[in-house]
This record gives structure tokens, sequence and C-alpha cells, in this order.
């Protein structure tokens, strides 16, 4: 059994008066209180530590090696103190952020350009992944909070509705058939958009999956074939303007900021939330 800050401290104070009494009045407590916190002491470290005289105590052997060694450790106590309460109330510290690559790329521009501005002693790591991935490593504790698309319910979950998106079919110029069909065979808002796709009017040559929206959407404007992607990530990206395919089936997307309520605890975590909590635009 460890002795507590306490005891070592009613030690010291018994050390330094050599009286059990003076220590008790000077600590505020009764003097059986602190000769019962002695006795865990000495417990604890096991060995006596005390010896009564006529004219007060005095330290044993033992006693006055743990004198010199308790003042070094309630030092240690008291700067782990300090430590934490300064992370409890200045704006630092360091965290992970998860979001899917393409929610990061219409996310994180206004998410550290706010971050630098209003809190620039808080460091952040990105961690990619699908959203429901994402969703798992916070719940797991591996990730402190994420962008989410459709995220599920989870008790151990704060979620906060940011935005919305569709999902459908793009292409960068009208009347053009016999293409290619690119799209993410993993992400749900695929299959439905395939699946629901039938005997609509497009012209499909073939569908090629693609892990990456970006290079998606790069494909389409390059003239290569049609899409299917977010509306946010078509609107997001360097070339030719990508126009949704009329009447084509969708999906709506809910766009979310998921974290734990642990990440609350902190000044840092708080300011963390309400910066990545506006970096939704549009």
């Amino acid at each position: 059994m460890l002795p507590s800050a306490t005891e070592l401290k009613y030690f010291l104070e018994i050390a330094k008066t050599s009286n059990l009494s003076r220590a008790a009045v000077r600590l505020g407590i009764t003097q059986p209180a602190l000769t019962q916190a002695m006795k865990k002491l000495e417990a604890s470290v096991g060995s006596k530590l005390l010896l009564r005289t006529r004219t007060g105590v005095q330290l044993t052997k033992a006693g006055e090696r743990t004198a010199g060694r308790a003042a070094h450790l309630l030092e240690m106590w008291e700067s782990v103190q300090a430590a934490a309460k300064a992370d409890d109330t200045e704006v630092k510290g360091r965290y992970r952020l998860g979001c899917h690559p393409s929610v990061g790329a219409y996310m994180l521009p206004k998410f550290f350009n706010d971050l630098t501005a209003q809190a620039p002693g808080i460091e952040i790591q990105l961690a990619h992944d699908l959203s429901r991935r994402i969703t798992e490593a916070v719940i797991d504790f591996r990730i402190d909070l994420a962008f989410v698309v459709n995220p599920v319910v989870h008790p151990d979950l704060v979620l906060k509705k940011l935005g919305t998106d569709v999902v459908t079919v793009f292409e960068v110029e009208r009347g053009r058939y016999e293409h290619d069909l690119f799209g993410d065979p993993e992400l749900l808002q695929t299959q439905y958009v395939l699946k629901k796709l039938g005997a609509r009017s497009l012209q499909i040559r073939r569908f090629i999956g693609c892990p990456s929206l970006e290079v998606i959407r790069a494909l389409v404007a390059s003239g290569a074939g049609f899409g299917i992607l977010p509306s946010r990530v078509a609107r997001c990206g360097p070339g030719m303007r990508l126009c949704p395919v009329p009447a084509m089936p969708t999906f709506h997307d809910e766009i979310y900021l998921i974290y734990r309520n642990e990440v609350l605890a902190s000044r840092a975590g708080k300011a963390l939330v309400g910066i990545a909590s506006a970096a939704l635009t549009g």
C-alpha cells in the first residue's frame, strides 16, 4: 500500500516540530487523527518512523531517511497537480481528429484556419478512413473527435449535426453516352445509387470501382466518364465544373461532428469542439 500525500505532509510537520501536539495544532487536526495517520504511514513504509520521548518525538533512522525522501515526493506530486490544473485551464493539448479524406478536403481548410487563429497551442494528428471505421475508432478511444457521414447512434458518443449532402451521378458535359461510370464500391451511397439506376436513361458501358472520390472527380472532370459523388466533393476541386445528371437516383447524407464527453473535460477540448462545430460552410 502506497502512502498518501496527506500522510507524508503530516509526517514532515512532525519531523519539523518534534512534537505531536504542536504538529496537530499547526495542521488543524486532532492529535488522535494525526497519530492514526502516522500508524498508516508506518504500515505503508514497513518500519517504525517515530519514537516517543518525555519531551516529544524523535525520528528513527528509518524516519530520517523517509523524511528526506518524503519532501522530494511531495514536490513531485505538487508538480503533477500543477501540470494537471494547467491542462484544464490552458488552451493547449494534443488531439487526434478523424475523417474520410474527401470529407477532410472540404472541412479541414476552415478548421485549421480557425484553429490557428483561436487556439494555436492545440496540436492535431489526423486519421483518415471510411466514416464507419472512424466512428468505431472514436468509440474505442483511438480518436478523440471526428467529422463523419451518417454515424450510428451510440450511448458513448455525442453527435452534433453540421449539415447535409446529396450523392448522385455527375458529368462534366451534358449529352455524353456510352461512358464508364466510376464510384467507390465500399460506400453504401454508391451501392444505393447503382441499385436504383436500373433502366434509367444513362448509358453506361461499364462500372469501374475506385476507392478515392478525389480521383473519381478528376476522371469525371477530364471527360473520362460519369461519377457517383457527393455534391460537396463534386464542387470541391480544380478543373471543369461538374454537373449532376438529371433524373438520377440520389442518396441524402448527414454530416456530423462526433466525440466522447471526455473531450469536454478540459478547456482545450471545449475550444476544439467549438472550432470543429463551425468547420462546415455552405
